[in-house]
C-alpha cells in the first residue's frame, strides 16, 4: 500500500512540476506550448483509443491473446472519454496551432468555407470523441448478445473518424500536403502503440502459449506500420511533386533527420530484429523489453510527425506536455474505478 502511494505522489508531483513547467512556458512562448501539448494529447490518446480497437478486433475474431490481455486492455479503453478533458487545450489552441485559422490562403477557398475553419475542426474532432467514447463504454461487456455487431459496426465507424481527424490533427498544420495513406498509418501506430502498451503492462504469464500470439501480433503492427509508411515516402518522394515532397524536405534537417534514425530504430528496426526470434516471442521479459522500444518510438515518430512545423523550440515543451498528460492518464487507469475495471476483466475469464 505505501509503494502505491509512493508512486501516485510521485505521479502527482511530476503532474504539477511539468503543469507549471508548462505554464510558464506558455506566457512566453504561447505557439511552442500550445504545440507541445497537441504531441502530448497525440501520442498518449494512442493507447486508449487502440486499445478500444484492439478490443473490437478480439470481440470479433477471438483468441487466447485477448484473454491475457484484457486487465490492460480494459482499463485503457474505459479511459478514452478523458481525452474529452486532454483535447481542451488543443480546441483553445486552435488559431496558434493550425495556419488556416490565421491565413485562409493556405488552402482553397472552398475549402476554408466549408472544411477547414474552427467551428467544423471542433466539431468533427468532438464527433469523433463521442464516437469513441461511445463505443468504450459499450465494449466494456464484449461477450453481451450485441457484441458481435457493436464490434463490427464500431470498426467501420472508427475506419471513418480516424480518416478525418489523421487529415485535421496532423496534416492540416501544414497545408497543402495530403496523404491518401495517412488515416491507415496513423491507425496502426494506434494498434502499434497499445499493443506496446499492453505488451509493457500485461499479467505475468511466461507459460501460456498466448505469449507467443502477443509477439506475433505486435511484430505484424511494426510491420505494417514500417511498410505502409515506406511506401507513402517512396511514392511521394519520387513523385517529384513539390506540393508534397516539401514536408519531407522540411525534416531533412537536423535534429529532425535524428528523431526519424531513432525513430526508425526503437519503432521498428529493434523490434522486428528480435521478434523474428521465437524466444524472443514467447518470453515474458523479453516482450516488456520490446514494448518500450516500441512506445519510445511512437513518441519520436509523433515529435517527427508534428514538431517541424513549430521548430525546435517545440522540444521542451513537448517533453512536459508527455510528463504531464502521462502522469494524468497513468494515475487514471490506476484509480480504484479503472482498478475495479481490472478485476472484472479477471473475474469472467479474462
Amino acid at each position: 500500500m505505501s509503494g502505491t502511494r509512493l508512486r501516485t505522489g510521485g505521479m502527482l508531483l511530476a503532474v504539477l512540476a511539468a503543469g507549471v513547467a508548462l505554464v510558464v512556458w506558455a506566457i512566453f512562448a504561447p505557439r511552442e506550448a500550445a504545440a507541445g501539448w497537441l504531441i502530448g494529447f497525440l501520442f498518449w490518446s494512442q493507447i486508449p483509443v487502440g486499445s478500444l480497437v484492439l478490443s473490437m478486433i478480439h470481440t470479433l475474431t477471438g483468441g487466447r491473446w485477448g484473454f491475457v490481455l484484457r486487465p490492460v486492455l480494459a482499463p485503457a479503453t474505459a479511459a478514452v472519454p478523458w481525452l474529452f478533458i486532454a483535447a481542451v487545450p488543443v480546441f483553445i489552441a486552435v488559431p496558434a496551432l493550425y495556419p488556416w485559422v490565421q491565413h485562409a490562403s493556405a488552402v482553397k477557398p472552398d475549402v476554408a468555407a466549408h472544411y477547414l475553419n474552427t467551428p467544423f475542426f471542433i466539431g468533427r474532432s468532438l464527433i469523433a470523441l463521442a464516437v469513441w467514447s461511445a463505443l468504450s463504454l459499450l465494449m466494456r461487456r464484449a461477450e453481451w448478445p450485441g457484441g458481435l455487431l457493436t464490434a463490427g459496426v464500431g470498426l467501420l465507424l472508427y475506419g471513418v473518424t480516424i480518416s478525418s481527424v489523421a487529415i485535421d490533427w496532423f496534416l492540416s498544420l501544414e497545408p497543402p500536403f495530403v496523404s491518401s495513406s495517412f488515416g491507415a498509418s496513423v491507425g496502426i501506430m494506434q494498434l502499434v502503440t497499445a499493443m506496446a502498451w499492453a505488451a509493457l503492462l500485461c499479467p505475468e504469464a511466461e507459460s501460456d502459449p498466448a505469449v507467443g500470439d502477443i509477439g506475433g501480433l505486435l511484430l505484424a503492427f511494426v510491420l505494417g506500420i514500417t511498410y505502409v509508411d515506406f511506401m507513402a515516402y517512396l511514392v511521394i518522394w519520387y513523385g517529384d511533386l513539390p506540393h508534397e515532397s516539401f514536408w519531407f524536405v522540411s525534416r531533412e534537417p537536423l535534429p529532425w533527420s535524428a528523431l526519424a534514425g531513432a525513430w526508425f530504430v526503437f519503432g521498428s528496426v529493434i523490434p522486428i530484429l528480435v521478434l523474428l526470434l521465437a524466444r524472443v516471442r514467447t518470453s515474458r521479459s523479453a516482450l516488456r523489453l520490446v514494448g518500450l522500444s516500441v512506445l519510445v518510438g511512437s513518441l519520436l515518430y509523433t515529435v517527427w510527425l508534428v514538431a517541424p512545423a513549430f521548430g525546435a523550440a517545440a522540444l521542451v515543451p513537448t517533453l512536459l506536455a508527455v510528463v504531464a498528460i502521462g502522469a494524468v492518464q497513468t494515475l487514471l487507469v490506476t484509480s480504484p474505478w479503472f482498478a475495479r475495471r481490472r478485476r472484472e476483466a479477471s473475474a469472467h475469464g479474462y
